[in-house]
């Protein structure tokens, strides 16, 4: 297995952390910045997402020469995945970081990696009887400056929408091999795929994919949900560490962090480490959350030597492996540090002795997780960055609610266990025995911090339904008058200067995080930018709008264009499944909605952003089609009427989300199987109904 974690050349001294104990401060009182003044679902402070897409052709076997085309086109249906995970690999095998003892070390190397499973297919175009064209997009993870790599390093060509356009070197699979996916026996583990370079593989065993990469909307940074966390009273944590040829880490950083869990107050269920070894209970902790108590407990699992976790062993992988699916199945938290890489997951034996203990990407969606409860997953280690899209296949997360998961998009530094405590303490970390919430962007960089030889790129998947304002904040105290943080209330406020007057308020990394009439704004605390913090829209505090309900709502949504001419919902005079779908908008209010920079997009990414001048008027609609030439659109009403590169609606269900400039949602729009009955969709109450006729732009 291709287990790539770094062995460091040294090691780093870095300050203990979480301490339970604080020197009184002096409180500094920020200032609000004033309105001219500027400062410059996966988040990472050193690494972004992108979408990557094209066209490629499917060439079907010989035989289908004198099949029918309904034959033709199911065949074609079976080879889009398979050809979708070709273009994957090829791509990974290309952008990924190297090391100097890789086969293919001079091959590509851009720090970053493909989110595995993560596809969309359209379009697909009949060339002539054996090949078909159909467009895709997939997304990938890495270094925030990638395109600017890929148009030096790539030949990469700028683009008018922002996009670098290259040329991907693709091995050429046949149909009978793509298909060969069996665990352990997949066709990219044969040569020459498995280290893949176009200058080894030989001419005639490749060609050349033409593809476009663009930056993806960034999630706006959050907290970890503590609230959701902490809601039972209880916090219980299972800490896994794989095995490790370097120099047995597994056991070293255990230990390490067993002894750094003493040192913030844990109690040990034995009076040694010796001892606890053979006996892991939990040791345990407790403290204040947000007023109210939380009993904490952490159980660490390594494999040792002679035990029932015997990495060596079969039933020493066995029993880490069993023990890691129950963390999923029961605890809040599940970290992971050790050996892993695209495709392998978490790898806790030793894989040379024994193939147990190894838990891939491909079993993640098979673990029993709950549907219910918040989650959060530490995958430490080398490339991890393609397990966020194997939890999203799990059933019980596909939603993407309900879990964070922490990855990595490059290297990782096995020498050290800093990336396990800095985690640790950020979920229990105190001050006098009080819980101190930390925002995945302040970790994030701590964590990025944990070597100086190479980037690992820490990331989180799921940060979008994560709360944006701080989770101990009192709102009911914002505008209220104070002299210090205490006069505020919650733990979370803080008193700061607005007008010439202190007032209270909290911190906040969006609007979203805020009340209604409210933004989220950067302060200045002796001439230095510090932390935003909610502060009225109006900048006075005796000038407060009192809120309003909704503004705009989906209102019409067709995903499933009825066949022949009455699927023709863009009148431009043919039917097309993707071009005719649309989603239309209506505008509740009295007066016109400026809709430049507002976004749709569904369950995968975003589908289409409104341009310069775009607005809808007062109790007015406005529509957006899959595609074509809005100037060839007839038959439609005098409302504003624009054409996306695909809305790629899913006929047995999605959901249509409505997002300003500022990324807060103004409307959704959710359904099911009916969206696949060749009508559209409206809202009747708060349920979908299929709608008798289409009416885009019109009342329904």
């Amino acid at each position: 297995m291709n287990k790539c974690l770094m062995l460091a050349l040294g090691l780093l001294v870095f300050p203990a952390c979480g301490a339970d104990t604080a020197a009184p401060v002096t409180e500094e009182t920020p200032s609000f910045l004033g309105a001219g003044d500027k400062s410059d679902n996966f988040f990472s402070e050193s690494a972004q997402e992108y979408y990557v897409r094209g066209t490629t052709t499917l060439t079907l076997e010989a035989e289908y020469a004198d099949a029918t085309e309904e034959e033709r086109m199911k065949r074609v249906a079976e080879l889009i995945p398979y050809k979708q995970v070709v273009i994957g690999y090829f791509l990974n095998t290309y952008l990924i970081d190297k090391s100097d003892h890789d086969s293919n070390a001079d091959y590509g190397g851009f720090k970053a990696l493909t989110k595995n499973g993560s596809y969309e297919d359209l379009d697909i175009v009949k060339v002539d009887d054996l090949n078909y064209t159909f467009r895709f997009v997939q997304e990938i993870g890495g270094q925030n400056d990638l395109l600017s790599e890929l148009s030096r390093n790539a030949d990469g060509a700028s683009q008018e929408d922002g996009s670098i356009r290259f040329n991907l070197a693709i091995g050429k699979v046949s149909n009978a091999d793509m298909a060969r996916l069996d665990y352990e026996a997949e066709w990219y583990r044969s040569s020459p795929w498995s280290d893949f370079s176009p200058t080894t593989a030989g001419a005639d065993r490749v060609e050349y994919q033409e593809l476009e990469v663009l930056p993806q909307p960034r999630s706006n940074d959050a907290w970890l949900d503590y609230n959701r966390l902490f809601a039972d009273g209880k916090l219980e944590i299972g800490t896994f560490f794989g095995w490790d040829y370097h120099s047995d880490y597994h056991r070293k950083h255990a230990e390490a962090t067993y002894n750094w869990l003493l040192s913030q107050g844990f109690k040990s269920p034995t009076d040694s480490w010796a001892k606890y070894a053979t006996n892991r209970a939990p040791l345990t902790y407790k403290m204040e959350a947000n007023g109210k108590p939380v009993e904490v407990a952490i159980t660490l699992w390594w494999g040792e030597p002679g035990t029932i976790t015997d990495a060596d062993t079969a039933a020493g992988g066995r029993k880490l492996e069993e023990e890691m699916r129950a963390s999923f199945k029961k605890n809040e938290v599940t970290m992971f540090s050790g050996h892993s890489g695209p495709f392998y997951g978490f790898a806790l034996a030793n894989w040379r002795k024994t193939p147990e203990g190894d838990l891939d990407d491909s079993e993640i969606a098979g673990l029993d997780m709950p549907s219910d409860v918040y989650q959060v997953v530490l995958a430490e280690g080398c490339d991890t960055y393609a397990l966020g899209q194997a939890f999203w296949a799990n059933p019980a997360k596909a939603g993407r609610k309900n879990l964070d998961i922490v990855t990595t998009t490059s290297f990782s530094n096995a020498s050290t266990s800093k990336i396990v405590t800095d985690f640790l303490g950020a979920l229990v970390g105190t001050t006098n025995g009080k819980h101190k919430p930390v925002r995945y962007g302040q970790l994030l960089k701590t964590m990025d911090s944990g070597s100086s030889w190479f980037s690992t790129m820490y990331g989180v998947h799921g940060i979008d339904d994560n709360p944006q304002g701080h989770p101990y904040a009192n709102v009911d105290a914002l505008c209220g008058s104070c002299d210090t943080n205490a006069d505020c209330g919650g733990e979370g406020n803080r008193c700061v200067e607005l007008e010439g007057e202190r007032k209270c308020t909290y911190e906040c990394t969006s609007d979203a995080g805020c009340p209604e009439s409210y933004t989220c704004r950067k302060t200045s605390t002796n001439g230095w930018l510090s932390a935003s913090y909610c502060m009225p829209a109006s900048f006075s505090c005796d000038d407060i709008p009192a809120p309003t309900g909704p503004t705009l709502a989906i209102s019409e949504v067709l995903a499933d264009p009825a066949d022949g001419l009455e699927g023709d919902a863009n009148g431009d005079g043919t039917r097309s499944a993707t071009q005719d779908e649309f989603v239309e908008i209506h505008n509740l209010t009295n007066e016109a909605i400026e809709l430049e920079g507002f976004s749709l997009s569904d369950n995968v990414m975003s589908r289409f952003t409104f341009p310069l001048g775009a607005r809808i008027e007062a109790n007015s609609y406005v529509v957006v089609f899959g595609g074509g030439d809005a100037a060839d659109f007839t038959g439609l009403p005098e409302v504003g009427v624009y054409s996306a590169k695909g809305l790629a609606l899913n006929n047995t269900g999605d959901t249509v989300t409505l997002s300003n400039r500022r990324a807060e949602v103004m409307a959704t729009f959710a359904y099911g199987r009916e969206g696949g009955q060749n009508q559209s969709m409206v809202m009747n109450g708060e349920t979908v109904k299929t709608a008798t006729l289409s009416t885009p732009g019109a009342a329904n």
